[in-house]
């Protein structure tokens, strides 16, 4: 199939494979939702094990056969969740993709809040209740379902090169990424970055993000006077810490 010039006549085959697919997409989303994975120590890491071996089996199953799970310190030493990355790599001199999504969770928090099960993918008005199902199993779940059904669609005409990174430690603030993107940069080099962790403003009318605000953390010292001083002739033009650090 020469791609030049199809792309309109694609949309027909693509709309009718992800229709086909969709209740399986969900099936699989509900059976990773059931995996209470979270990435503090306060919690069972053998979790994390078994969601990263179920996506990496998901990812097999998408067509993706080259997949690896790795993992990476973290600062304080303690070994970093494990993370999951699948590789098509492209072909004809086609750039790279990379797709970003996280399989951790939040805490359930308090249980009886809940009116079914945390980690039980329960539909309700047509919607999916549980720990997960929207931050961020579906994201993988997203990707994972938008290459398998491209790839049924083109086949061999796919060329385009695809890394699929699934986190392990998003909700916990990812302590063993940097590590991980350093030891393993040839691995995630890539021409362009999807992230599948954003949302749409309503139900069926897609969303694009752009840009994200992120986070820094860090410790900030500042040094003033080690006593008052009236706000007058002499403290007015001394800013206090308060003032320095909002400046």
């Amino acid at each position: 199939m020469a791609l030049e010039g199809t792309h309109i006549s694609l949309l027909s085959p693509l709309r009718q494979a992800v229709g086909a697919d969709f209740a399986a997409v969900v099936g699989q989303l509900s059976g990773l939702v059931r995996i209470p994975a979270m990435a503090w120590d306060s919690f069972d890491p053998a979790e994390l094990d078994t969601a990263a071996k179920h996506v990496a089996a998901l990812l097999h199953e998408a067509g993706i056969t080259d997949v690896d799970i790795l993992q990476a310190p973290r600062p304080d030493g303690a070994p970093g969740a494990p993370a999951v990355v699948g590789r098509r790599p492209a072909r004809n001199g086609k750039p790279t993709l990379l797709l970003y999504a996280h399989y951790d969770v939040q805490p359930a928090g308090d249980i009886t809040l809940w009116e079914s099960p945390p980690f039980d993918a329960v539909e309700r008005d047509g919607r999916l209740w549980g720990r997960g199902v929207a931050d961020n199993k579906a994201g993988v779940m997203l990707h994972l379902a938008a290459f398998r059904n491209a790839l049924h669609v083109l086949g061999d005409d796919l060329e385009l090169g695809v890394t699929v990174f699934i986190d392990g430690e998003e909700e916990a603030g990812s302590p063993s990424l940097p590590l991980l993107l350093q030891q393993h940069a040839d691995l995630l080099h890539a021409d362009v970055l999807v992230v599948a962790d954003s949302g749409n403003w309503k139900v069926g009318v897609p969303a694009l993000t752009t840009s994200l605000r992120g986070l820094i953390l860090g410790t900030i010292e500042v040094r003033v006077l080690d006593h008052a001083l009236h706000s007058g002739t002499y403290g007015g033009p001394l800013l206090d810490a308060v003032t320095v650090l909002s400046a």
